[in-house]
């Protein structure tokens, strides 16, 4: 339909006389974007051959190739796995990075699951950053074989597992085959239950739970993150090594896989370090779960007064960014006892140490020196080096406004890796079993050794390699990546922090000071080296 529209030449100058009705139709058309369908009944409409129309569902239309969905609807739209057209914009993904100027067909998708808002958002950002940095610094150095660039699907996870799993269904039905996240153990359980009978590969840059090595996967779900088997252990070395040795140790769990899945392997080491009933544990709820504020503050309130009448030596939080409200609860109480009790020394596990700078700024500045002295937290080493420093420049240089954290490396890596993967598959894509089937000709420790701090041209060296049959052994920002093939997982050493005031100031810096050096493989233990 076209509206027809009367225009009437009433001017003098052109002599026609005032009672003229209409001088000319001009047959224009009803729109020429989606704009132009706005209308008054709010109906969703959009603009198809100068029409206003109802919008046809993607899923009604068959396919064979992402092209044959942009001609029906737009650059967001690509065939699905059912074979038939799948959006890329959803209610919990968007579309990132699109190629300009590339045809649909010669685009592969990466996908991710990361929490980009929410409670979890200071955690996110940095690895999406990170992940946005490998793929410019990919497709601005080559071509996946055939000439195909990288597009990325970027998923918000909300930090919660229910929208994590829904995100992972969205980018499971678009067809894409490679998924980069989630950032939690919780979340990532939850995406390889869907992943994984889809057949797409999931490789997390921070998850670490014990129990993502042991699922049964069909070896589709990987990390660049160590084990926590190998963190339970170097939490317990390092609390035997205090001195004076505690005689009580409260563990403040979070309850998920990440909290229960750590306290699972260090209470029986801590059982030949402590006095009988020595070890004090009480589980905590995620901070995002709460309806409101006054549910968070009655549960942690609850279980601080918990841990003050436990008298601990040693408060060991084995959570993520709840230890802030935890731990300054627990100060707010004890600065209000009479009399005060000793301070206790202040443990936070990998997913809680980001957050302890923010813990020492959150009290008087005359008590601040106090608490990093008694405060300290266990990571998983994440940063080679020799390779990180020069990631570290470009990611800053790239992103003035967002500092890389802890972990952005482990992003890095884990998006690369996958890029290289598909880099060594025929026309430069293929099925995550495809994938994870191709991770072996990285791993391998016979292969040329390439290392991501040679400057960019070790992406070339590496698709040079595989092109002419053979394999590397590749070397990361956030180190060696020598994964497991059977368990997708990464033997990872331990940082241990210390929180030290900058010169002139009381304004903390987390500082690694200790090193935990594991015995020969496959032991999970090992010794803490002061660095």
């Amino acid at each position: 339909m076209r509206r027809a529209r009367c225009i009437a030449f009433l001017a003098a100058g052109l002599g026609l006389g005032a009672g003229s009705s209409c001088s000319l139709i001009v047959d224009l058309p009803e729109c020429v974007s989606d704009l132009d369908c706005t209308n008054a009944q709010d109906l969703e409409l959009v603009c198809r051959d100068h029409e206003c129309v109802a919008p046809t569902p993607p899923s009604s239309v068959d396919c064979s190739a992402d092209s044959d969905c942009f001609a029906v609807f737009d650059q967001s739209v690509v065939c699905g796995s059912a074979g038939v057209c799948a959006p890329l914009e959803t209610e919990h993904c968007a579309l990132r990075v699109r190629p300009e100027g590339v045809m649909p067909d010669q685009i592969v998708y990466l996908g991710s699951i990361l929490p980009h808002t929410g409670t979890y958002a200071s955690m996110g950002i940095p690895l999406e950053n990170a992940m946005q940095l490998a793929i410019e610094d990919f497709d601005g150095t080559t071509t996946l074989p055939g000439g195909k660039r990288v597009g990325w699907v970027a998923c918000d996870s909300r930090g919660r597992a229910s929208d994590a799993a829904a995100a992972a269904e969205e980018l499971a039905a678009a067809g894409i085959q490679a998924i980069v996240g989630p950032a939690l153990s919780e979340e990532t359980v939850g995406v390889a239950n869907v992943t994984a009978p889809a057949g797409v590969f999931l490789i997390s840059p921070t998850a670490s739970a014990r129990l993502l090595g042991q699922l049964v996967d069909l070896d589709l779900v990987w990390r660049t993150a160590g084990n926590d088997a190998v963190q339970a252990a170097g939490i317990a070395d390092r609390i035997a090594a205090l001195d004076p040795p505690p005689e009580r140790v409260v563990a403040l769990v979070k309850n998920d896989r990440y909290g229960q899945g750590l306290l699972e392997d260090l209470a029986p080491r801590l059982q030949g370090v402590l006095p009988a009933n020595g070890l004090g544990t009480l589980l905590y709820s995620p901070i995002d779960t709460f309806p409101d504020s006054q549910s968070l503050l009655s549960e942690y309130g609850a279980r601080v007064a918990d841990t003050f009448e436990l008298d601990p030596d040693v408060i060991v939080v084995l959570g993520s960014v709840e230890a802030r409200e935890l731990i300054l609860f627990y100060l707010d109480a004890w600065s209000s006892a009479d009399p005060r009790p000793p301070l206790p020394t202040f443990m936070l596990s990998s997913e809680g140490v980001s957050v302890a700078e923010t813990i020492v700024e959150g009290v008087s500045e005359g008590f601040r020196t106090t608490l990093m002295a008694r405060m300290e937290g266990i990571a998983h080493t994440n940063r080679d080096p020799d390779d990180y420093g020069p990631f570290a420049i470009r990611y800053e240089i790239r992103f003035p406004d967002s500092e890389a954290g802890l972990d952005a490396g482990l992003a890095y890596d884990a998006t690369m890796v996958t890029l290289l993967a598909l880099s060594s598959l025929s026309g430069g894509e293929g099925t995550g079993s495809q994938i994870a089937e191709a991770m072996a000709r990285l791993s391998n420790e016979s292969g040329t050794q390439v290392s991501f701090g040679e400057g960019l041209s070790f992406i070339t060296t590496v698709q040079q390699t595989l092109a002419a049959g053979g394999d590397v052994d590749l070397h990361g920002v956030s180190g060696e990546l020598d994964f497991d093939l059977e368990s997708g997982d990464l033997r990872r050493e331990l940082t241990g922090f210390d929180l030290e005031p900058i010169a002139g100031t009381t304004e903390p810096r987390l500082t690694a000071r200790r090193r935990y050096e594991l015995d020969p493989a496959p032991a999970v233990t090992g010794t803490w080296v002061d660095l």
